[in-house]
């Protein structure tokens, strides 16, 4: 018997940690999808200004609808991606380049570096980079490139950038820059859940900081459900300002990627293409041109911090 205790010691000795293997099986889906693309390109699609609520999943806006004047219900598209690093790179593709160089990326989340392979990319195994299919453009490409997650102010409880902060730049940028398209990147309702302890100025509960892990030990989804809710309407707030103030003729919200609480077994976003992750609101809203909200934040100049911003907002995020 201890012949064989040895000997599976030593096997298991030899077999990747349970996050290596988790990352292999990422950067298989990874090299798949990027052979295999399907869903929306939103190039494809007629819009001026384009707003990314990160995970916001179809039925979640549908709850919306009664909530906020410029939201409808029950019209949404299949996305390109389960997660930001998957639609990032089917969206940002060479084959966009024209329409990219006349678009404006406003940005609260890292993962629009991340996912273009510049800066900060997570240790993939090296046979991802040699067998992916992505061409993406250079964050040069872009007419402006605004990183608002790099210096934009953060929810002191949750530590992700405030979404205010994402339509004061991006009022900013349509005014200034004026670009035939803009992209607008809120990270609500992305986790961590952090709006209703802002309000209450208290720390997050175990709920609000680690929703998947609280349904695993038999939290109700309709509670982890609520603080979801709670986030989106933090987000679209703000995008409430957004669509009040500039001029556009067509805005439309909608999503990278959906969430999963538990469907098939999933929680979170990985890039598994249920519906629950690629079915994403298709919101159409008009600007009503009020040009009354006065811009107060300025970028960052320079990139030393970049590296070490990124890490710290990827890991609040649950990437690390």
């Amino acid at each position: 018997m201890s012949g064989l205790h040895e000997l599976a010691g030593a096997l298991s000795a030899r077999l990747p940690p349970t996050d290596r293997l988790e990352q292999t099986a990422d950067a298989a889906l990874k090299i798949l999808s990027s052979w295999f693309p399907h869903g929306t390109d939103v190039f494809d699609e007629e819009w001026d200004v384009l707003v990314i609520l990160d995970t916001c999943r179809a039925d979640a806006m549908d709850e919306m609808a009664t909530e906020y004047d410029f939201v409808a219900s029950g019209t949404s598209v299949w996305s390109r991606g389960s997660a930001t690093r998957e639609w990032v790179p089917h969206t940002f593709d060479q084959s966009n380049l024209d329409e990219i160089r006349d678009t404006a990326l406003v940005t609260a989340n890292p993962t629009s570096r991340w996912g273009l392979g510049h800066e900060s990319q997570p240790e993939w195994p090296e046979f991802t980079k040699r067998l992916t299919r992505w061409d993406t453009v250079d964050p040069d490409d872009f007419l402006e490139f605004d990183e608002v997650w790099q210096y934009g102010p953060r929810n002191p409880f949750s530590g992700t950038v405030m979404p205010y902060a994402v339509t004061d730049r991006a009022i900013s940028v349509w005014r200034s820059a004026s670009p035939d398209r803009m992209i607008v990147h809120y990270l609500p309702p992305h986790k961590p859940y952090g709006a209703k302890a802002l309000r209450e100025n208290r720390a997050l509960n175990d709920v609000e900081r680690s929703p998947w892990k609280a349904l695993r030990e038999g939290t109700p989804r309709e509670a982890v459900w609520d603080r979801y809710l709670d986030e989106l309407e933090f987000g679209l707030d703000s995008v409430r300002t957004l669509v009040e103030d500039i001029d556009a003729e067509r805005i439309v919200i909608t999503s990278d990627h959906g969430e999963a609480f538990g469907e098939f077994g999933v929680y979170a976003h990985p890039m598994i293409p249920i519906p629950q992750l690629r079915e994403v609101p298709w919101v159409e809203t008009t600007g009503q041109g009020r040009d009354e909200y006065t811009p107060v934040l300025e970028p960052a100049s320079g990139n030393d911090a970049v590296e070490a911003d990124v890490e710290e907002q990827l890991e609040l995020l649950g990437y690390r």
